[in-house]
């Protein structure tokens, strides 16, 4: 019991991000209308930026893998669901599939990578001991 215990503190919280990301995603119509240009583009970057967080503390924490290819796993799993989620709107009235979405999801993800990956370096130049 204890091992799952460990598992949902992981897991639950990059779920429960993508599903509310999925919901969102479901909705005809956006709940207000952008406050400035390019706004939906700053908070697809946000919210994809927060998966790839939540994927990496997951992988890095229950999985034990190193923080760079852990940060690697997280913007591919990222970007991957981001594409996705353009062709599930894709199939939602009148919602369009919108590779700039895409692009800003993978902009997000990728910044937590190569935060992630300046991080491992200066630990390691540092001597740190941890999951690098």
């Amino acid at each position: 019991m204890r091992r799952l215990g460990r598992w949902l503190f992981y897991w639950l919280p990059p779920a429960a991000w993508a599903a509310a990301i999925f919901g969102l995603s479901s909705l005809s119509s956006l709940p207000r209308p952008p406050a400035y240009p390019g706004e939906d583009k700053v908070l697809h970057a946000l919210f994809f930026a927060i998966l790839a967080l939540w994927l990496l503390r997951a992988l890095t924490g229950e999985r034990r893998i190193r923080l760079g290819k852990a940060a690697a796993l997280a913007f591919l799993a990222a970007s991957l669901y981001g594409a996705f989620d353009e062709v599930h709107q894709y199939f939602v009235p009148p919602r369009t599939m919108d590779a700039a979405d895409w692009l800003a999801d993978s902009l997000g993800a990728a910044v937590v990578f190569v935060v992630a990956v300046v991080a491992a370096r200066v630990s390691r130049a540092g001597g740190e001991e941890g999951p690098l």
